[in-house]
């Protein structure tokens, strides 16, 4: 049964907008590639004329070397009393254009670029899917062209207490509208209202993988169906630059149900362009458990980031376990700070499967697998692999160097202040214990078995320094 649209508002004063178009409505001699073409209609200042014109991503052709750039512009989506769509009209840096005629087809296009209006003329909410600190998500149902999506409710008030906030929503929006694969959910649009951010994704009907896994330890060819579907998602992104840095089961969901090959990469609030400088919006943030040291230890960091957090999700799903197994949030932090991670004690894998998340866990990014170089390993190519029974006996064991940790802030996906200091809790958590981050052979000490466990966790100044730590 169809929910009313009470969830959402409607009206918007383009004054309060957080969107501010860079470009001019009318350009000239820009690199034009036509998807669609139509006779259409075209009233602009009150004069109406008849012109055959041709869309692409992010102009319309209006003549020989005229173009409208309907990039970040306002799109109204204009029906008939019958409620039947006629055409449309665009907004920007306060010039109008209305067209009108047979193109319907072209909507789809315009909302992937434009700031989308009056939301509920257009879609009906049928049910909550979920919701968090930041946004609400809902199934919705469009009247544009009868299918199913999924919407993501951001409130602006959080955006006016927060600016960093408002920066974290458009960064969202601008990545995702880079991304085209299969293996990453597809944007369709963005709705603003004077109270609301509306975000519109496909929706995916198949669940997500920590709903339909758990805890279960899956059979290798499960696992490598899962994990190449990832790498295909996530080798597209880094080769635009684009890492999502909170890679973990609830942010992969199947397209269609039981089908791991249509397994899609959602939720980008933290994902952001690397840069050699390591300056972000958020610099410290992820999931604790999930997240690469290099990012718990203040270090500069970049694309293989994503890399560590697809080892975490192989071990999880090979094992059954997870390689930070603990009774808090706090101790799960510390050990993926110190980064160990037992290879012994778990169940028998081949030895490809082995090697491959030893390749993906290693401490120094420099020696972790890139995207590329993951997708090409024989693992994932199904060449011949054995079976390899381990001991709980390792004669190259080596004692860990210890120098001293350094204080270390962690926040979450948009719950920091514009200055990067948590908005929950303002003061540094610091570890006063020595550690190695760093060894030369495996590294496989049991954290909470290790002298350094000790050491930290009886730290009067850990204990009354933590507080509360900011999870997304």
């Amino acid at each position: 049964m169809y929910q009313t649209n009470q969830k959402v508002s409607n009206n918007l004063d383009m004054r309060n907008s957080i969107f501010s178009p860079d470009t001019n409505v009318w350009i000239t001699n820009t690199n034009f590639v036509s998807q669609q073409n139509a006779q259409v209609v075209v009233k602009y200042q009150e004069k109406v004329k008849e012109k055959n014109l041709q869309i692409g991503t992010q102009h319309i052709k209006y003549s020989r070397n005229k173009y409208i750039s309907f990039q970040e512009a306002f799109l109204t989506i204009l029906r008939n009393q019958d409620s039947e769509i006629v055409g449309f009209k665009l907004e920007k840096n306060s010039k109008m254009i209305e067209f009108f005629g047979q193109i319907k087809s072209w909507i789809g296009i315009l909302m992937k670029e434009c700031i989308s209006l009056d939301f509920i003329s257009n879609f009906q909410i049928l049910r909550l899917l979920g919701s968090g600190s930041a946004a609400n998500v809902y199934q919705v149902h469009s009247k544009i062209d009868n299918q199913n999506y999924a919407i993501k409710v951001f409130d602006k008030s959080l955006s006016e207490k927060d600016p960093t906030i408002k920066q974290s929503i458009k960064m969202e929006i601008k990545i995702m509208r880079q991304l085209n694969h299969p293996n990453i959910i597809q944007y369709k649009g963005v709705f603003e209202s004077n109270t609301q951010i509306i975000l519109v994704q496909e929706y995916l009907e198949g669940g997500d993988l920590k709903n339909i896994v758990g805890d279960e330890k899956l059979n290798e060819e499960k696992a490598k169906q899962i994990l190449k579907s990832i790498l295909q998602g996530v080798c597209y992104m880094h080769n635009y630059g684009i890492f999502h840095r909170d890679i973990k089961k609830c942010n992969l969901m199947l397209r269609t149900a039981n089908n791991f090959n249509s397994l899609c990469l959602i939720d980008f609030g933290l994902a952001e362009k690397a840069n050699d400088e390591n300056k972000y919006l958020y610099k410290y943030c992820g999931t604790p458990g999930c997240v690469a040291p290099e990012i718990l230890r203040k270090q500069t960091y970049g694309l293989k980031v994503d890399m560590y957090s697809i080892g975490i999700l192989g071990y999880q799903i090979l094992f059954g376990k997870d390689p930070y197994q603990s009774s808090s949030t706090k101790e799960t932090i510390m050990k993926n700070f110190l980064g160990h991670i037992d290879f012994l004690n778990v169940p028998e894998i081949s030895n490809n499967g082995l090697c491959f998340l030893k390749l993906l866990l290693q401490d120094d990014p420099v020696n972790r697998l890139s995207a590329k170089q993951a997708l090409k390993h024989p693992y994932l190519q199904n060449e011949e692999q054995r079976f390899v029974v381990r001991t709980n006996v390792d004669v190259n064991k080596r004692k860990a160097q210890s120098p001293v940790l350094k204080p270390l802030i962690f926040q979450s996906s948009r719950n920091s202040s514009q200055n990067g200091s948590p908005k929950i809790l303002s003061s540094k958590i610091y570890y006063k214990a020595q550690a190695s981050p760093y060894y030369q052979n495996e590294k496989i000490d049991k954290f909470s078995n290790s002298e350094n466990y000790g050491k930290l966790s009886s730290s009067w100044q850990f204990k009354n320094s933590f507080k509360k730590l900011n999870t997304k």
